[in-house]
């Protein structure tokens, strides 16, 4: 061993100068340091000696010397005022001098690496933990203001249905038991015109009732999710035809001209009583918004993969203000026509639900006193 150590002394003096796991120094028992290699120099926090902390340096300088090692254990060296290291050492003592040697005790260095991997593990799996925790608050939170949102829209929805039950379905009843109990009691009163006359506002009022509980009863069944659409192919030119059809009545009350215009006879994907009442609402809100003598005019332009749909009259125009949600439950826009008719806004909500619900789009372009064009898109049955 002797000559192992003597054939390899310059390395293995360099080993111990300059290792840094491995501390050596020797002092003088006058508390001189003589030589410390680089790791013992790196735990000295100012004078040498006093940076022994546990045992102190007079301590190891008290022990009984009568065998060259006269201490062996954890010593701790720094200082009180930042960190301390403890090191697995022993001191030998040899005349006048004193030899520190030590290092980390190597088990002592498996376990905390065992304890560190395990604080590791632990740490990984909360935070594993926690992500997922994470995205099931985040997945909570989307469920509840999805289910907020539907609760308003549900809350816009009775207050709506009960808005349209109280004034917009009794003032017209209102109206026919006047004019009934007017023509009941006064009869012989009346001439043949002004009996023509009151039978014609009772027919325009028995109307205008009818439809409004038409689409109150087609929303309703939109609502509560018993209405669903029949896709088929359709000519649309039959469907306009039959809405010019179904609305001239109202508009020749007012001399207004309404005119198709169609692009070719391609067919669309919808559902044809859908499309009708679509078709029909827009018109009927046209007839009610345009003066007397008025053109309205049902439109089709043909598009790579949906036909387009526009009804344009030369009404009195909406305000800016209003085309962003006037096809809304919060719209609130229910404005009295040209002739003083009256309206929900219920209509252009179902144009609106029964569009999408077609897989197209809807959507107004006005200009205030010079009138409003509603725009609808259907998909093409074969797209070019």
């Amino acid at each position: 061993m002797s000559e192992l150590i003597d054939r390899w002394a310059p390395e293995v003096e360099l080993a111990l100068r300059e290792n840094t796991s491995m501390c050596m120094a020797v002092f003088s028992d006058e508390k001189v340091l003589l030589f410390a290699n680089r790791a013992m120099t790196n735990l000295f926090k100012g004078e040498p000696c006093q940076s022994f902390i546990n045992p102190v340096f007079d301590k190891l300088l008290s022990l009984p010397n009568d065998k060259p090692l006269i201490f062996e254990g954890m010593m701790t060296i720094g200082d009180y005022a930042s960190v301390n290291t403890s090191i697995l050492a022993q001191v030998f003592r040899k005349a006048n001098q004193l030899l520190v040697f030590g290092g980390v005790d190597s088990k002592q260095l498996l376990d905390q690496n065992a304890s560190m991997h395990a604080l590791n593990r632990e740490i990984g799996d909360l935070q594993r933990q926690l992500i997922r925790e994470k995205h099931a608050l985040e997945q909570t939170l989307a469920k509840l203001n999805e289910a907020n949102t539907e609760l308003k829209e549900l809350d816009a929805t009775k207050n709506k249905f009960f808005s349209i039950i109280a004034h917009d379905l009794k003032n017209p009843f209102n109206a026919l038991l006047g004019l009934t109990d007017l023509m009941m009691n006064e009869f012989s009163n009346f001439n043949q015109d002004e009996v023509r006359n009151m039978a014609a506002a009772m027919h325009e009022t028995s109307l205008q009732t009818y439809t409004l509980l038409e689409n109150l009863l087609e929303w309703s069944r939109l609502q509560t999710g018993k209405l669903n659409p029949v896709i088929e192919q359709i000519m649309p030119d039959s469907i306009v035809n039959e809405v010019i059809d179904q609305t001239s009545p109202a508009a020749k009350l007012k001399n207004i001209s309404l005119i198709g215009k169609l692009a070719g006879t391609d067919a669309v994907l919808a559902d044809r009583s859908m499309l009708n009442t679509v078709l029909r609402n827009l018109v009927t809100n046209a007839i009610k918004f345009t003066a007397n003598n008025g053109t309205i005019t049902i439109t089709t332009i043909l598009k790579p993969a949906f036909l387009e749909f526009a009804v344009t009259d030369t009404g009195i125009g909406i305000e800016p203000e209003h085309l962003s949600n006037l096809f809304g439950l919060d719209c609130g826009l229910s404005k009295r026509g040209t002739a003083n008719e009256k309206g929900t806004g219920l209509g252009l909500i179902l144009c609106r639900e029964f569009v999408e619900l077609q897989h197209g789009n809807i959507w107004v372009e006005s200009e205030l006193g010079k009138g409003s064009s509603f725009i609808f898109t259907l998909p093409l049955a074969f797209p070019s």
